[in-house]
């Protein structure tokens, strides 16, 4: 995928099953016909999908596939997980588990093998040229197509709630490449805001709320901390690399 703007998330209410399949279908149609080309369905509320719903899901993948998009299922149960290897459905419907494994630790010596840091421009009409160099500089380590596409996603909404919502003058981006990971950070000199590893999000804005929400679903961690000693906020993302992990 290319461009950044037309993606969507959509939580089935319920299972995906015969019954739930012709709303589920109106609404990927929908998107699809109004020039989305990257679909999350999230899974948070799904403990079932049926022989219907597989197909259906399937088809919609590959017809997104051949527009060069993509449909992913995320948050899946440790039960929708078994009937998509069941099925051998894990990767084509590029499925992610709800309970992601804990990010080792990064040992106190360990170096990335390279960095970058880019000092943001201000106005949020050049955050799409940040999101591009983000999934540039992400083209040198070893990641899919579509996990590059999703950090760099990830990487703009961290960007794009310093811009829009920490009020910041200031904005850092950085990147750093190690042996089994890659970590984004944005770092704003904003009006400052913490938020635990798994704590839900308090944002006085909605639009903060869903940003890391989504975040959250895209990488394998999200941090997100007050700048110690210095007004701002920084967030850090990581993603495992392919290499160093094996689909749950």
């Amino acid at each position: 995928m290319r461009e950044w703007s037309n993606i969507t998330v959509i939580t089935p209410e319920g299972d995906i099953d015969i019954a739930s399949v012709p709303r589920l279908r109106t609404s990927i149609d929908d998107c699809t016909a109004s020039g989305i080309r990257r679909i999350i369905v999230n899974c948070q509320f799904v403990t079932f999908i049926d022989s219907t719903g597989l197909a259906f899901l399937l088809s919609r993948a590959r017809a997104l596939s051949a527009r060069d998009g993509l449909l992913s299922l995320m948050n899946a149960s440790d039960n929708v997980l078994r009937i998509l290897r069941i099925a051998q459905l894990v990767e084509p419907l590029h499925a992610t588990a709800a309970n992601k494994p804990d990010v080792p630790q990064l040992g106190h010596d360990v170096v990335p093998l390279w960095d970058k840091m880019i000092r943001v421009a201000p106005g949020v009409e050049h955050l799409p040229q940040y999101r591009h160099r983000i999934a540039e500089l992400l083209s040198h380590v070893d990641l899919s197509d579509e996990d590059r596409f999703d950090v760099a996603l990830a990487g703009g909404e961290a960007l794009s709630n310093a811009y829009d919502h920490a009020q910041a003058q200031s904005i850092i981006l950085a990147v750093h490449a190690y042996r089994d990971r890659v970590i984004i950070e944005v770092t704003d000199d904003g009006c400052g805001y913490e938020l635990g590893l798994h704590e839900d999000t308090k944002s006085p804005t909605e639009e903060r709320g869903r940003g890391i929400r989504l975040m959250r679903m895209l990488v394998d961690r999200v941090d997100v901390q007050r700048r110690a000693g210095a007004p701002g906020t920084q967030v850090r993302l990581t993603k495992l690399l392919a290499s160093s992990q094996a689909v749950s």
